[in-house]
């Protein structure tokens, strides 16, 4: 028995520290584009083409690795994971290349998001109330995107602070990895199903396309936020960019603190009806928030409360459509194809405020914060089995 604790105890602590080093890590690349821009002389494209391939490395990670991940010894997994990213984030280290950036974000992001997602499909398997320590696992991983905003944004002016702050998230990705070496994770179930009949599975459920969309429709909504505000802010509403860096950290300052402070709420409403009453409460924040200029960034800051526990429970609500032979398979699957929201967003958004200006290219968040919102309600209300879950 006393096995058994200590070692839900130490998964518990990687977990925290796993989450918190990879939203760290994620969150620099925001901080750091306007610095990107300069010192690479990038233009408006060039640099929405660093954000749109990094969606690519997910979509990647994220198809391939859902599929391993029910196939593969999980310490295994997830610790070829960590070697590509700690790898991905050395070269960030010692390189001053915008190509070589490129390339490498491909694996950096990828591996990142690959490994936040274990994470959350580890939990279930491991912890008796999986809606409340996915929360406060999220809500480590906000502190570190916070943390990495707020502290990055300060000292975002010159390319060695870039190369300083991977060095920190390195140390402690090695220590990461150590800990990760003293684990025992349950291993999924052995797998006869071939590739194909397992993605024809997660197809043929009817909540497929509607969980693709949602989880689409809110990355574009948080991601997009997440690597422009600091630009938006800047280049069109006046703020500096320490200002503007700092508004994005109170936004997910309320993320991370409304995960900590809500994960028992979720835990006892249930998944479902936590969803619908955060999401409206977002949309309510947010989307004004980004529709009237300039005063509603304090709208935006105050909206990171209700976004708080969206992703995590989203994430776990995919899991709640499908066996758990196959949640891996199905949870990589529909949040990898839906990362190609966020490569299609990325890939024209910076023509686009080239083209129509930032005043009018921003409106582009909004609109995908409402069709969530929308398209949640449809899933609860619209498609057969829906209903029956908490």
């Amino acid at each position: 028995m006393e096995n058994s604790k200590r070692v839900k105890v130490l998964a518990a602590v990687y977990c925290v520290l796993i989450m918190l080093i990879t939203g760290a890590s994620d969150a620099l690349r925001g901080v750091f584009l306007p610095l990107f821009k300069s010192e690479f002389s990038l233009s408006e494209s060039q640099a929405s083409m660093l954000i749109m391939i990094s969606y690519v490395g997910n979509l990647l990670f994220l198809f391939i690795g859902g599929y391993l991940a029910d196939r593969l010894p999980r310490k295994k997994f997830i610790g070829g994971l960590m070697l590509i990213w700690m790898l991905a984030i050395a070269v960030y280290i010692f390189t001053e290349s915008y190509e070589i950036l490129l390339v490498t974000i491909i694996f950096s992001l990828g591996a990142s998001t690959m490994l936040s997602t274990s994470v959350n499909i580890i939990t279930p398997l491991i912890f008796a109330s999986p809606a409340l320590f996915i929360n406060v696992f999220n809500f480590c991983q906000g502190m570190g995107i916070a943390a990495s905003q707020n502290i990055g944004g300060r000292f975002a002016s010159k390319i060695s602070s870039w190369h300083g702050a991977n060095l920190i998230i390195l140390c402690l990705a090695v220590l990461a990895f150590i800990l990760l070496m003293t684990l025992k994770l349950p291993d999924p179930e052995p797998q006869e199903t071939g590739v194909l009949k397992s993605y024809l599975e997660v197809l043929k459920n009817p909540a497929c396309f509607f969980l693709i969309a949602l989880c689409g429709f809110y990355e574009v909504a948080e991601h997009g936020l997440q690597n422009w505000l600091t630009s938006y802010g800047s280049q069109y509403l006046g703020f500096t960019v320490s200002r503007s860096a700092f508004f994005l950290s109170l936004f997910f300052g309320g993320i991370t603190l409304g995960r900590l402070i809500f994960a028992p709420l979720v835990q006892r409403l249930g998944t479902f009806k936590s969803l619908l009453i955060w999401t409206s409460a977002s949309a309510l924040l947010y989307i004004p928030g980004l529709l009237i200029g300039k005063v509603g960034m304090y709208l935006i800051c105050a909206s990171g409360l209700a976004f708080s526990i969206l992703w995590p429970t989203l994430v776990l609500l995919v899991g709640k459509f499908y066996p758990k032979s196959i949640s891996g398979i199905a949870t990589g699957f529909i949040i990898g194809v839906s990362n190609i929201f966020d490569v299609i967003f990325n890939a024209f958004f910076g023509s686009f405020v080239q083209s129509a200006g930032y005043a009018t290219a921003i409106k582009v968040l909004p609109v995908c914060a409402a069709l969530f919102t929308i398209l949640l309600f449809a899933l609860r209300f619209c498609v057969k089995g829906s209903r029956e879950i908490e």
